[in-house]
């Protein structure tokens, strides 16, 4: 199971893609922080909006590295204007984003704030963050009593998932073994 990063939620109705950081060069092109998202995510998108200046943008193209991604917008052409746009915040609505091909992807807001139940139908309360550990991600579900537990997202636990309802069927038997 993958469970794709695309979000800080910091509005329910925005899913944030990260931050401008910088300028680099002196073409337009701006050094992005990227909120737990793939930066390439944005080559696939027809447009992102800018928050504070509101602005709404086409991607370029995106470049460099994982963990440092520079990206260019089509109309932003030198220095002076890629300055003005340090530290906006990306976002876009999410019906703009691309329909995952493997049955098995997620993005993160699938699991974020959702509802999860057992096979049985006890509920557990709901995710309240997804943590990246490397071999797996692993979801912190807080129950209404206010108890904490941490499923791993995996095919064994992971059972199905219901987006329209927002609820995640799991399954325990890993855990009691």
């Amino acid at each position: 199971m993958v469970i794709r990063r695309r979000k800080a939620k910091l509005r329910d109705d925005r899913i944030y893609l990260g931050k401008i950081a910088k300028s680099h060069a002196l073409k337009g092109e701006l050094k992005f922080q990227p909120f737990s998202c793939d930066p390439w995510l944005m080559e696939h998108l027809r447009r992102v909006r800018l928050e504070s200046p509101d602005l709404e943008l086409e991607v370029e193209y995106v470049r460099g590295s994982l963990k440092s991604p520079i990206v260019k917008f089509k109309t932003i052409d030198n220095r002076d204007a890629s300055e003005k746009l340090i530290g906006s915040l990306l976002w876009l609505e999410e019906a703009e984003l691309p329909e995952l091909q493997n049955p098995d992807e997620f993005y993160e807001a699938d699991f974020l704030y959702a509802r999860v139940v057992t096979e049985s139908g006890e509920d557990l309360g709901r995710v309240e963050e997804v943590l990246e550990t490397g071999e797996c991600d692993v979801l912190v579900v807080r129950g209404a009593n206010g108890e904490e537990r941490l499923l791993p997202a995996i095919l064994d636990v992971v059972k199905e998932v219901r987006k329209k309802e927002q609820t995640i069927v799991v399954s325990l038997q890993e855990e009691m073994e």
